[in-house]
This record gives structure tokens, sequence and C-alpha cells, in this order.
């Protein structure tokens, strides 16, 4: 008898809370909701037998920061649509009070979401990837929904994939990372994961292609010139924040943060970025205005960026 009753309480708690879809909906997510009845997912989300889940639910308010276009064409595409959604998805309930500081979360599809909670005077906050939680732990009756104010980015491959992909316009830089012999280092799903600051091809081929030669033709310094340009773990933009410094892996070498007038980071006061949060497997790239070169591999009067 007692069995009985605690199982009809159990019961009629969770039947009280709304679905995951429901509740996205009442919580100004009715675009996400949209999308799922689009993909045809909507259904699993609704369904208790299939949970439960962890819905980081972007707003409306986050989707509409999407050009229209953009999302017309992410409709169209119903099997990549049904992969961003998912990857906004985890299977299991994930309340705030288990999330660490740089925690790697796996997606729905396998893909690998991290973690930043931050403390400030204004209290905590907690992030995935870049975006960060609007409303948390919204209990649904098949899960837990967190309100989330930008659509989370999709991974692009590994590292490698997006120096090569044509349209960053970033490939010049692959040209070191393979002087240096580190392909395979920037090139794994699994393992260490990365920040790296990727100079435009413009910004390389502005500077003194005699010198930049001579880097990649001695393969210390090749490694000197990328290591400077990586950190180890994952840093999303709204993580670096002037004024500072952040470590590299070019150790006792640090890049100075700092702020302009209009408080955007500037790294080594020069070198603004100029595209954040490109999602990799193993890390995640930003793509910068200038080369960050190091005391050790800056020669006089060549330009650049001296750190």
């Amino acid at each position: 008898m007692r069995l009985f009753v605690v199982l009809s309480v159990c019961i009629a708690v969770s039947s009280a809370y709304p679905n995951l879809v429901d509740l996205a909906a009442a919580n100004n997510a009715t675009k996400l909701v949209a999308l799922l009845n689009s993909a045809g997912l909507a259904d699993i989300l609704k369904d208790p037998s299939q949970g439960p889940f962890t819905l980081l639910a972007p707003s409306d308010a986050a989707f509409g920061k999407i050009p229209d276009s953009d999302l017309q064409a992410l409709k169209a595409d119903n099997a990549k649509l049904q992969e961003v959604l998912k990857y906004h998805v985890m299977k299991g309930e994930i309340f705030e009070w288990d999330l660490l500081n740089h925690e790697v979360i796996s997606s729905l599809n396998g893909h690998s979401i991290r973690v930043y909670v931050r403390n400030s005077m204004g209290g905590q906050s907690t992030y995935f990837n870049q975006a960060k939680v609007v409303i948390s732990e919204l209990q649904a009756s098949n899960g837990v929904l967190y309100l989330i104010d930008e659509v989370l980015n999709m991974p692009e491959g590994t590292i490698d994939d997006i120096l090569l992909n044509p349209d960053y316009n970033i490939n010049s830089f692959m040209d070191f990372v393979k002087a240096a012999g580190l392909t395979q280092v920037f090139n794994r799903t699994t393992g260490n994961r990365y920040t790296m600051f990727v100079p435009t091809n413009q910004a390389l081929a502005s500077m003194d292609q005699g010198f930049l030669t001579q880097i990649k033709n001695n393969r210390i310094n090749a490694r000197h010139l990328v290591d400077y340009h990586v950190h180890p773990g994952t840093l999303h933009a709204k993580s670096i924040v002037g004024p500072g410094r952040l470590s590299t892996m070019y150790r006792g070498h640090y890049i100075n943060l700092s702020q302009d007038s209009n408080n955007n980071t500037l790294l080594n006061n020069v070198a603004s970025v100029v595209q954040a949060d490109i999602e990799a497997e193993d890390g995640v790239v930003h793509i910068i205005s200038h080369v960050l070169i190091p005391s050790t591999l800056s020669p006089t009067g060549i330009g650049g960026i001296v750190g």
C-alpha cells in the first residue's frame, strides 16, 4: 500500500508540469517550438517515455539575431535542421548545481558543449558555449529547460577543418601550423581542446614576407608563432575580456587583453576579433585582425604585434 501511495504522488507531481515543448512555448521560445515541429522532433520532446532530457532553448530574441534568409535555408534542409536542434538537447536531467566551470557535456547528437560558470558582483551567470542562461532549471514533466540568449553554433569540424574552410579566408595560417608540425594536434575530435586566435589572410599578407618565410623555414620559430596564437582550453568571446592577460601554449608568453573606447576586446592593444566563437570539435576559433608576434621573434622594424 505504501509503495502505491508513493508512486501515485510521484506520478501526480510529474503530471503537474508541462512537457518540454509546451514549457518552451510558454517561456518565449515559440520560434524554437516551430522549428521542432518542422523537423519532426517535437513529439520526442513531448513523450515522457523518451526522456528525460535537458533542453537548451534559445529565446525568440535569440532567433531574431539570425538573418531570416539563414533561417529559411535551415528549414529547407531538414537533416541539418535536426542536427542543429539536437545540439541543443542532452540526455538526462542536468541541474545547475551539477554544472562545473569549463566542464564539457555531450549533446544528443554526440557533439561537445562547454559550460562556463561566472561569479561577479551581480551574482552567478552560467553559459553554454557562447550563450548565456536567461532562465535556468525550468522543470518539465520529462526534463529540465534552460532559456538561453543565443542559438548555439554547431561544430564545423576540427580546428584544421576551420583553417582550411574557404569561407573564412584564414588558410594562410595553416602554412605555419604545417611548418610547426602541429597539423595532427588540431585535427582530433577527442582529447585536449584549444582556443586559437587566427589572423586573416590579409593580416599575414600585410607583413614582411621575408620575415614570415624565415619563420616558416625554422620549425622551432614556427612552433613558437603558432603556440603564441593558442590558449590551452576553450574560451568563448564572452570569457575574453580585458584588462588582463591570457596564457598561451608558448610557455611564459602571454597575450595582453584590453578594451577600446567601445568596450571591444583588443589583443596586445591592437588586434581585434573579426569573427568570434567558430565552434570546433577540439575547441573554438576566433578570427583576429592582426598577427600576434611573441617578443622572441620580433625583429626591429617589422610590422605586426609584439607580445
